[in-house]
């Protein structure tokens, strides 16, 4: 039987800005095409006879040339054919970079449904790229498998229930997709890993193989498989990259910056492995603490980077107070205390907010606060 040996990633947004993570946003700029080695590496392990990429190489339209020539050397390197799809970040406009040279194992699908056959492999691959940033437009439509060999398609869309969708974003009908008669469906667009079979007919989304922020968590990978003639096997293959996660990290009893960030870390180390430091991570705190403690965000923050690669912080705990003796407090003190209680009886969708200004002021009161310090 013959098949034919697959790689499939999509969404890898090369060039992204990473705005959500300034810090280390260059960082992770770098680590992108990191990450496009990884992928291609696994395509030469498993002698894949070809990656399919589908849609969103890049997140924007306009590439800067460094990029670019780093891109294209790479794919150069590797002895396999390359199928490109522009989606809706990249797609192939007139003065795209999808429409310069490029190495010679690359095909980009710059227009309307294309065929590329490969004889030795019995084999077509149909593709279909963006061409704007948006297409209300199937773009399935002129796609007719050559009954004889295995058929493949790549494409950048998002699936419909509904033949007559609002969909911007190629839309595929999903019951149109299932009769067309490939053999497998190789789809960009979702940057979630799904999976979707009819019958012996397969159709998936890879999913990014990377996360770019706090909305796109945990594991990322590619797909590895094969399609044959009526039937096609897929399986996800995580990749080695630093994996985005949101944790709540109760911090009650904690003190002093040194107390928050070992409680942080243990905790952190306990869910995520010894790999922990490795990623990045969007952590609530939350708890009782005593006596008015506010936690130092910004030292915290500065204590957790020297273990872990990225940290943001946001602090949701609450805090013991005897409002009824700060209250009767004859000092300017108790009439702040008083002020700021009536503040908040007035003001019940921002309690926590008053509350904290409390905290703050009454540390301001006992010296705790120095003028230096940045809260």
């Amino acid at each position: 039987m013959t098949t034919f040996r697959i790689v499939h990633t999509a969404d890898l947004h090369l060039g992204s800005l990473f705005s959500s993570t300034p810090e280390v946003a260059n960082q992770r700029k770098i680590e992108q095409i990191d990450t496009l080695k990884q992928i291609l590496d696994i395509c030469a392990e498993t002698k894949a006879d070809a990656l399919l990429i589908a849609g969103d190489m890049f997140d924007t339209m306009k590439v800067e040339r460094s990029l670019l020539n780093d891109v294209k050397e790479m794919l150069s390197h590797y002895d396999l054919p390359v199928f490109i799809t522009p989606g809706n970040h990249d797609p192939a406009t007139p003065d795209s970079c999808y429409n310069e040279e490029w190495p010679q194992n690359v095909h980009i699908f710059r227009d309307g449904m294309e065929k590329v056959e490969i004889p030795e492999k019995n084999t077509c691959v149909w593709g279909a790229g963006f061409t704007k940033t948006s297409c209300g437009e199937t773009l399935l439509s002129g796609f007719t498998p050559v009954s004889s060999r295995i058929n493949v398609l790549v494409m950048h869309g998002e699936l419909t229930d509904t033949p007559n969708s609002d969909c911007r974003y190629n839309p595929i009908y999903r019951q149109a997709l299932e009769n067309c008669g490939a053999d497998y469906v190789a789809l960009g667009h979702i940057h979630k890993y799904e999976h979707y079979e009819d019958n012996d007919f397969l159709y998936c989304y890879s999913g990014a193989p990377a996360g770019r922020g706090f909305d796109e968590t945990g594991e990322k990978g590619v797909l590895v498989g094969y399609a044959s003639k009526g039937f096609a096997h897929m399986e996800f293959r995580p990749l080695d990259n630093r994996m985005y996660y949101e944790e709540k990290i109760d911090v009650s009893g904690c003190e002093s910056t040194q107390e928050f960030a070992g409680r942080i870390v243990a905790v952190l180390r306990d869910r995520h492995g010894e790999k922990f430091s490795h990623n990045l991570y969007d952590v609530t705190l939350i708890g009782s603490l005593d006596n008015g403690v506010i936690p130092a965000i910004p030292e915290i923050t500065r204590r957790l980077r020297e273990s872990v690669f990225y940290v943001r912080l946001t602090d949701a705990t609450t805090t013991s107070l005897d409002l009824a003796l700060l209250m009767n407090d004859s000092t300017l003190k108790g009439a702040f205390v008083r002020k700021i209680f009536n503040k908040m009886q007035g003001d019940s969708r921002n309690r926590d907010k008053y509350m904290r200004a409390l905290i703050y002021g009454l540390r301001a009161f006992d010296g705790e606060i120095d003028i230096d310090e940045n809260y």
